[in-house]
């Protein structure tokens, strides 16, 4: 067959097809393979390349960056891991609850929580002091402590 009578397309057509299989798997790590495989096909394109040569290659840049790299680029690509208290200190996530005027839909009386309503949903609520608050009246979002809202008198 033609096709792999040409040893850079061949290299060349196995990078692609690694860096295609990086986009649609989960993980993260054949695109160091792919780079291994478009570097051969870079040197096999300006000289001719043995094959045991070609394939030492592709090992060396293959492990080599995937030692040096992965680490670094996956957490690159993930993103900041969410932690137990992550939301409650993102003030773009607390901005859009403290402050804001909620109904309480279930009685909330010290040390015994209810229910509010902020945004369609209901959410659980405490109130801190010595403050009850009945069902239907307006109260305050004053802080988030978890998937609670801490609430106070208007």
């Amino acid at each position: 067959m033609a096709v792999f009578e040409n040893v850079t397309l061949v290299w060349f057509i196995a990078g692609v097809l690694f860096l295609f299989l990086e986009a649609i798997t989960p993980g993260f790590f054949l695109i160091f393979f792919g780079l291994g495989a478009l570097t051969v096909a870079a040197a096999s394109f300006f000289a001719p390349i043995a094959p045991a040569l070609r394939w030492g290659i592709f090992i060396v840049v293959s492990v080599v960056s995937l030692l040096a790299a992965r680490k670094r680029l996956k957490s690159l690509f993930e993103g900041r891991r969410p932690t137990q208290n992550n939301a409650i200190d993102d003030p773009i996530f607390t901005g859009q609850y403290i402050g804001r005027e909620v109904v309480v839909i279930q009685d909330i009386a010290p040390g015994n929580p209810g229910l509010v309503e902020l945004n369609g949903t209901r959410w659980q609520a405490r109130a801190e002091g010595q403050a009850a608050h009945a069902a239907g009246s307006r109260v305050r979002v004053r802080a988030i402590d978890g998937l609670t809202l801490i609430i106070e008198t208007l």
